[in-house]
């Protein structure tokens, strides 16, 4: 009996400076560890979208050996040359403003939440 379920891709995430810096077991795994939207993670991995949420995504070629010392020393456009793909980057100043950005959200979005929970201990 075969499975309805595709088999999980493993997927390398790289910072705003284009270094890898974790393999992930599948596209939901990543999204949790990014705190990014899975479907913006997927389109990264397969080149609709050039990053999500200050980080660059790619789905491990399976003609292409990673190992741990890859870790914080493999780049991003070489990686992307192994693979014979030519993709676009953004800079690491427009990365950095997207970081940043996101910061700001998230911050925002605990405040919001703190603010809703007094409320509610007002009310009580």
């Amino acid at each position: 009996m075969s499975s309805s379920f595709r088999k999980s891709k493993l997927v390398l995430v790289f910072n705003r400076s284009q270094i890898l810096i974790g393999v992930l077991r599948s596209v939901h795994t990543t999204a949790e560890f990014s705190h990014g939207n899975l479907q913006s993670i997927s389109f990264c991995c397969n080149g609709r979208f050039i990053s999500a949420g200050g980080y660059y995504f790619r789905y491990v070629n399976e003609n292409i050996l990673i190992e741990i010392s890859d870790l914080d020393t493999l780049k991003l456009p070489d990686y992307d040359r192994m693979c014979g793909e030519k993709r676009q980057y953004h800079s690491k100043k427009a990365m950095a403003k997207v970081l940043k950005f996101i910061a700001a959200r998230r911050v925002n979005h605990i405040i919001e939440k703190h603010l809703k929970s007094r409320s509610h201990e007002k009310e009580d």
